[in-house]
């Protein structure tokens, strides 16, 4: 099931589920979703539940139908986090975005190298807040001593107590 999330106006937050059949957006009464706002047409735009998605629809409004930021001439289809502006209003496709499996053939390498070509020729790096460090450059962490687990409150304080004094101890031996 296909839901949108208000982003913009007075109802942010709030999660609109949409039915599994075609529902309009406009200020009609008969649309799915109602709008009040002369920005919006009164059958503005038609949601479409697919398999692959959320195929949108402008019904010749006057204003456009807007993914992404770009006004659609054609149906488009819309997946989970995509953006949907009808007049004033911004709603987000709901749900997670399809996971696309990385190609197999491809290395840590192939891709540091992609990306280092197209990005290190510019100025980003200078002003970016990303590092791209290549797998063989990166160390293994070290390893961390498992947890003790106590059979008692008692028992765990006696072993707080000792950590102390060892450290106290330690604090004293290297003045």
């Amino acid at each position: 099931m296909h839901s949108l999330i208000v982003q913009t106006g007075k109802h942010v937050g709030k999660k609109i589920a949409l039915p599994d059949r075609e529902v309009t957006i406009g200020r009609d009464e008969d649309c799915f979703i109602r709008m009040a706002s002369a920005e919006v047409s009164r059958e503005h735009c038609a949601l479409i539940p697919t398999d692959k998605g959320l195929l949108v629809r402008d019904l010749g409004s006057q204003n456009g139908t807007i993914v992404n930021n770009v006004r659609i001439e054609n149906e488009t289809l819309m997946q989970p986090g995509d953006f949907l502006q009808v007049g004033p209003i911004q709603f987000q496709v709901g749900g997670a975005r399809p996971v696309k499996s990385a190609d197999p053939g491809m290395s840590d390498d192939d891709i540091f190298g992609w990306l280092s070509e197209s990005d290190t020729s510019t100025d980003i790096l200078k002003t970016s807040d990303t590092t791209i460090v290549k797998a063989t450059e990166l160390h293994p962490l070290p390893k961390v001593e498992p947890k003790p687990t106590f059979k008692s409150i008692a028992e765990e304080a006696r072993d707080i107590i000792r950590r102390h004094k060892a450290s106290l101890e330690n604090e004293g031996s290297d003045a």
